[in-house]
């Protein structure tokens, strides 16, 4: 297997595999590893780069949001045809596009009722194999994206370029990838398969409700960063429903802890050495596959542009209280979709005894 091949792999599984081997079969796996991390880094750099130099700083986001669900379509298609799969991203860009202008102006239930049903299309849309993790991206995306809206005409042009231009490098990759895969299924075909009694649309309904209320939350409290909130409620709600609590947990014990180490070095960090704590946060996430680590170096990407407008106490205070209240709306969403859940098995093992 060639270094190119391994680097295919995701970091949990070139960790596991540098446990398993020995001499310099474990060598190459780890120039794999750390050769992987630092061209994904620096192709985020140059992409995401281009996106602010083309379009603004404020359109860096949509570069952010792309990037992952670029990422995601090199390995995971929609698992139907690649028209429908075409149409389908197309529709999800679009849906980017017109809540970057909409949100901010909608009264707080109109804007519950649009991200939920918003959410609900992306996810109906783009996870028919959640169990691969591209819900999580599209998602991610979604709240990044469009809770930083734009509302000036010339933000509103260079938005709709922006998502435009990601909506072609996204397509092509789709197309490149995936363009003969699933030929035989076709979009209908899922939508007529549709029941809330298979596990995967019942999490599709539970995502999209957890977000929206963590989202529509924050916008009641009137705090700044609610899209925190929406991705630590998202973290909760994974596909696989075991280990909710520990996995809340750690989250909010690697937001304390990430939080903590950025206020300390920007304390006693030179200033002229703090704009490479983002990039090396950055390497460091692709070298991971832990989830703890991960929501320690997440802050650091997270708090580097929120410092400058809230200042380094406040936003490191801010980026644990958002992740905590986002954490217990999913964690209370889980809860009750478990319950019934379990209250419609029960009820239907009785009507058939």
């Amino acid at each position: 297997m060639t270094i190119y091949q391994q680097m295919q792999y995701n970091p949990t599984q070139l960790r596991q595999m540098i446990r398993q081997a020995t001499g310099q079969a474990k060598h190459r796996l780890v120039v794999a590893l750390v050769l992987r991390s630092f061209l994904i880094l620096l192709f985020a750099i140059i992409y995401i780069s281009l996106f602010s130099s083309l379009f603004g700083q404020s359109n860096s986001y949509v570069g952010v949001g792309s990037f992952c669900i670029l990422l995601s379509l090199k390995f995971i298609n929609y698992g139907y045809h690649i028209i429908d799969s075409v149409l389908a991203l197309l529709t999800v860009f679009s849906i980017f596009l017109i809540n970057s202008f909409i949100l901010t102006t909608l009264p707080i239930w109109l804007y519950f009722v649009v991200n939920f049903s918003s959410l609900f299309v992306i996810l109906l849309l783009t996870t028919t194999y959640p169990e691969f993790g591209n819900g999580g991206v599209y998602a991610f995306s979604y709240i990044l994206i469009t809770s930083n809206s734009v509302t000036t005409g010339v933000e509103l042009i260079n938005r709709t370029l922006a998502i435009c231009l990601a909506a072609v490098f996204c397509m092509l990759v789709l197309i490149h990838k995936h363009h003969q895969a699933n030929q035989s299924i076709r979009f209908h075909h899922i939508l007529k398969n549709y029941s809330l009694k298979q596990r995967t649309y019942r999490w599709q309904l539970r995502l999209a409700i957890g977000i929206t209320i963590a989202l529509t939350l924050g916008q009641i409290m009137r705090v700044p960063r609610v899209m925190w909130m929406g991705y630590a409620c998202m973290s909760i709600l994974l596909p696989q429903e075991h280990q909710v609590v520990n996995r809340g947990l750690t989250r909010i014990l690697g937001v304390v802890i990430g939080s903590t180490i950025f206020i300390f070095c920007l304390h006693f960090l030179p200033s002229k050495l703090i704009f490479l704590l983002g990039p090396i946060a950055g390497l460091g996430l692709g070298l991971t596959g832990s989830y703890f680590w991960a929501s320690v170096l997440n802050c650091f990407g997270a708090l580097s542009a929120a410092y400058l407008l809230l200042g380094v106490v406040p936003a490191g205070i801010l980026r644990i209280s958002n992740n905590l209240i986002g954490l217990i709306c999913g964690l209370v969403i889980a809860l009750l979709f478990q319950l019934i859940h379990h209250y419609f098995q029960n009820n239907s093992k009785t009507e058939a005894s």
